[in-house]
């Protein structure tokens, strides 16, 4: 692990995992349930939890990048723009800090919703190296 490295994966957010997250979050909020009550607040659709994104920056920490003998130790997100079901998001992550003597790494992360051309959320994770 070096500063500097870089990885990415896309992710989508299918009806499987929408459904996965609703029964696990419990938060049936109509912005997320229902589209004419998301079209009358100005959005095209129902908007998909922010945190689903969490849920892929975990899985692409503990899975993919660095991967292995991690452990989550801080997540700073900032949501920029909704999701919305069938949305296609590529997390681009940079290391940008190493502190071998205590066994961290922090990574930069931009959430970039393909589908519709624009930053979904930002994010500064913090890893512990096991």
């Amino acid at each position: 692990m070096r500063e500097g490295l870089e990885a990415s994966r896309t992710y989508t957010i299918s009806p499987e995992v929408y459904e996965a997250f609703l029964v696990a979050s419990g938060d049936v909020n109509p912005l997320h349930v229902d589209d004419e009550h998301a079209r009358r607040l100005g959005f095209p659709e129902k908007v998909m939890h922010g945190a689903i994104l969490g849920c892929f920056i975990s899985h692409f920490v503990g899975m993919h990048f660095p991967a292995g003998a991690v452990v989550l130790q801080s997540l700073d997100t900032q949501l920029k723009s909704p999701c919305h079901l069938h949305d296609q998001v590529r997390i681009d992550a940079r290391v940008t800090q190493v502190a071998e003597a205590v066994g961290a790494v922090v990574m930069s992360l931009v959430l970039t919703n393909e589908t519709r051309g624009r930053v979904a959320a930002k994010a500064r994770v913090q890893v512990g190296l096991r």
